[in-house]
Order: C-alpha cells, then sequence, then structure tokens
C-alpha cells in the first residue's frame, strides 16, 4: 500500500522556518561554546537529505530555497555533558517587608446589592442575614460606607462576583 502526502507551503512560511532553523543551530553552538570555553566537537548531519525533500512538479523557482539548503546542510553538533559547577555561597539576602497598597477599590451601594441579589437568587437569603448582622445592621442601605469594601469581600467570599 502506497501513501503520498503532499504538503504546499507559502514563501513566507519557507523563510520562517528556515530562519527558525539557523537560528537555533546558532544558539545550541554559542551555549556549547559557553560552557568551559571549549570548542565542542561537530559532526556534519544535514537534518534533511536532499533526496528526501519532494520536488515540486511546477516550474517554480523559490526565492529561500538556498536559505533552506544552507540551514539544513549546517553541522549539528553532537551533545556532550555539561559540567555542573557548585553554587558559590552566597550572603544570606535581608527580607524586605512588602509594599501595603495604600489606595482600595471603592464600591457603591448599587454594586453591593447587584452582587447580594446573586446570592438570594442563589438561596442563600440566610447567610446574608447572618452577614449583615455581623457588620452590625439589619439591611443593606445601614451599611456604613467605610464597610463597603470588607462588605464586598465577605461577599466574594460567599460565590459573588464583585
Amino acid at each position: 500500500m502506497d501513501l503520498h502526502v503532499c504538503i504546499k507551503i507559502d514563501d513566507d512560511a519557507v523563510n520562517k522556518i528556515a530562519k527558525i532553523i539557523t537560528e537555533t543551530v546558532k544558539k545550541v553552538t554559542e551555549i556549547q561554546q559557553a560552557g568551559e570555553g571549549q570548542q565542542p566537537s561537530v559532526t556534519a548531519q544535514p537534518v534533511l537529505e536532499p533526496s528526501s525533500v519532494p520536488v515540486p512538479t511546477a516550474p517554480t523557482t523559490t526565492p529561500y530555497s538556498a536559505q533552506i539548503a544552507q540551514a539544513t546542510q549546517q553541522p549539528v553538533p553532537t551533545q556532550q555533558p555539561v559540567p555542573v559547577q557548585a553554587e558559590a555561597q552566597q550572603p544570606p539576602v535581608t527580607a524586605i517587608p512588602p509594599t501595603v497598597p495604600t489606595a482600595s477599590r471603592t464600591y457603591t451601594l448599587d454594586e453591593l446589592a447587584s452582587a447580594a441579589m446573586v446570592l438570594m437568587d442563589r438561596g442563600m437569603q440566610a447567610q446574608l442575614q447572618e452577614l449583615l448582622a455581623g457588620y452590625g445592621v439589619e439591611a443593606l442601605p445601614m451599611l456604613p460606607q467605610e464597610q463597603y469594601g470588607n462588605f464586598a469581600t465577605s461577599l466574594r467570599g460567599m460565590g459573588a462576583q464583585i
């Protein structure tokens, strides 16, 4: 059983692929050269054999074919273990206390009421009454404005999105 696959790639994609291959080979070479300053041994192994690359049947010329050939014919460095160096002792880092934000989000009575209504629709009236009692009020309009932020946080803890 023969299976024939034809993949068509536009010139822009071919150019990007060639660029990625070239950059990857350069980076691997740089990484290997950086480990102890030695030149890595390189074995010339093309990524693609020219005979395995399908030739298009239409008489087209791809301006990037030279780049692809160059990128695929570059030598591929052989993998060699990179020695691991022991970490140097560093002085202990002094803990810096986190900064506390000075501005906080302000909420309106309408925003709190909307969030509470969603919870009420979920059948959480008793929990909302307990929450209001915890703030010392019987109804939401009686809640002091300076408690709106804390109340919004409590509503979020009950599952409201505010």
